[in-house]
């Protein structure tokens, strides 16, 4: 459980960050962000499996004549992988649930 509400959270706070970005691409200067990789901060909690959402400088390929860095594209293609990864712990959230469920009422 304590895995899957991690991959649960951190992709929540992906999303946010890429609704921050598309919120943000007209304005001149505004530097987007990219949360780093589950697997990295995974990585980096250890056994303790307390994942921080670590943001860092998304890559561009180019930035605008306004200064700005927001790709709508990839942060198009950003959410779409978030929200799947999102979809994905739900629905392992779920069947962690009804196992439990199962292990303490019995079949029925």
């Amino acid at each position: 459980f304590d895995l899957t509400s991690a991959r649960l959270s951190y992709e929540t706070a992906g999303l946010r960050v890429v609704s921050h970005n598309i919120a943000n691409a007209d304005t001149p200067g505004f530097r987007g962000q990219a949360v780093v990789p589950f697997e990295e901060a995974l990585r980096q909690a250890g056994s303790s499996r307390q994942v921080s959402i670590r943001t860092t400088a998304a890559a561009v390929m180019e930035e605008a004549p306004n200064g700005n860095t927001v790709s709508l594209e990839e942060e198009m293609m950003q959410a779409a992988r978030l929200r799947g990864g999102h979809a994905l712990a739900a629905a392992t959230f779920e069947k962690n649930l009804e196992l439990m469920r199962l292990a303490v009422g019995g079949a029925r």
